[in-house]
């Protein structure tokens, strides 16, 4: 199906992409759009539960901190059962996951049940994911950023409509229908993987592999900490949002015009990074993205919140894909043992650094009640994307 978007844009779009990197083309599309229905309206569901900003940081706290016990655990499950099961049982416990995030109203005991499900899926999702994805695209060194590229933009595409339609839904029928309808296409994303061969690690996942990458991307170790952003987006930004334009539908369309932006962004940096310095792209754009946390205490209206929403996502955009890509390069020349252990690697930093996050928010909002100032902390964590190499 890319071969077709190829011959109208040659430049933007990865040639004779190879079947592995076409699989996840469409899982990424179908999981991201299962996803993004739910995705910016989760905390403002439990905001609307009743609870506070501290609570919904101490939520995906505890599911980043799960994460980082079990991430080795789901490693290892994926050098036993292949990278795409593994890919497969993470959808199901996200399903279960969403489950208990809309039961938390019944029963507010899973509020702390819940992330730990979270934590389930992403140790199953991502270590195999990330060396699955690695191990396609490192086969195609003259156009992986291009392949980075169109992969996040159809990640990116699904944000397009996925809010809108979160947003309709949520507003006409409730959240039930929209769980339900985001776990059906969650559960359909995996398809798409089994179209060829399972790939499994020449042996085992192992620790001994983990901390020999640990020993040589010392510095990528806090570079991943930059992911703080990733942490607002997820948390306190979609909620800020809802305060101010008080309209969960109004919300999905403002992040729907954003996204849209942000995809032409991707396919260009991906064609970019194809030709000049990833690093250098990476350092630039992280001090933006960085900077633009920091300054968003100017945006207290509707215009301010469009306008910051839709410049992060452009910036975000010009930094993940070379990053993405060098972390690629880094995971996927060694084979799959290598590549699974550099993705837990890379998953066990980012985590770090957002439980950093999170309780460095918490402290804040306990102190100030600022949410501005946990922005701007954010900010200054997102630096740290420089160190990466």
């Amino acid at each position: 199906m890319l071969q077709v978007h190829n011959k109208h844009h040659p430049h933007y779009f990865a040639h004779k992409v190879n079947r592995e990197v076409n699989e996840v083309f469409w899982h990424t599309a179908l999981y991201s759009l299962a996803q993004s229905f739910i995705f910016i309206f989760e905390p403002i569901y439990l905001f609307g539960l009743g609870f506070s900003l501290i609570d919904i940081l101490i939520f995906y706290a505890a599911v980043y901190a799960w994460y980082m016990l079990f991430i080795g655990f789901g490693a290892k499950l994926a050098s036993i059962v292949g990278f795409k099961h593994s890919i497969l049982f993470s959808n199901i416990a996200f399903v279960i996951y969403w489950v208990a995030v809309f039961s938390i109203r019944q029963y507010e005991i899973l509020f702390y049940v819940a992330p730990i499900f979270f934590a389930i899926q992403k140790s199953l999702l991502w270590p195999a994911y990330d060396a699955d994805t690695a191990l396609g695209t490192v086969k195609d060194k003259d156009q992986e950023g291009r392949e980075v590229g169109v992969l996040a933009s159809a990640a990116q595409m699904a944000f397009v409509a996925g809010p809108i339609i979160g947003g309709f839904v949520s507003n006409i029928f409730g959240f039930a229908v929209l769980f339900t309808l985001a776990s059906v296409v969650m559960l359909v994303s995996a398809y798409p993987l089994f179209r060829s061969r399972e790939i499994y690690p020449k042996r085992e996942f192992s620790f001994r592999i983990l901390l020999e990458v640990f020993r040589k991307y010392k510095q990528n170790f806090f570079g991943y900490w930059g992911y703080a952003e990733d942490m607002m987006m997820m948390t306190l930004w979609p909620v800020f949002m809802f305060i101010v334009i008080a309209d969960v539908a109004s919300v999905g369309i403002v992040s729907t015009t954003a996204s849209l932006i942000s995809i032409m962004i991707m396919l260009y940096v991906g064609k970019l990074t194809d030709r000049i310095d990833k690093r250098r792209i990476v350092r630039v754009s992280a001090l933006i993205t960085g900077a633009l946390w920091m300054a968003r205490v100017w945006g207290r209206d509707l215009i301010g919140v469009l306008a910051f929403d839709t410049v992060t996502k452009g910036a975000r955009s010009v930094l993940g894909v070379p990053m993405i890509a060098i972390s690629y390069e880094n995971e996927g020349g060694k084979g799959p043992a290598y590549a699974l252990a550099y993705g837990v690697f890379l998953e066990f930093s980012l985590s770090v650094g957002k439980v950093i996050t999170a309780l460095g928010g918490i402290v804040i909002l306990t102190l100030t009640g600022n949410i501005f100032l946990v922005f701007a902390f954010a900010g200054l964590l997102t630096l740290l994307y420089t160190l990466i190499k």
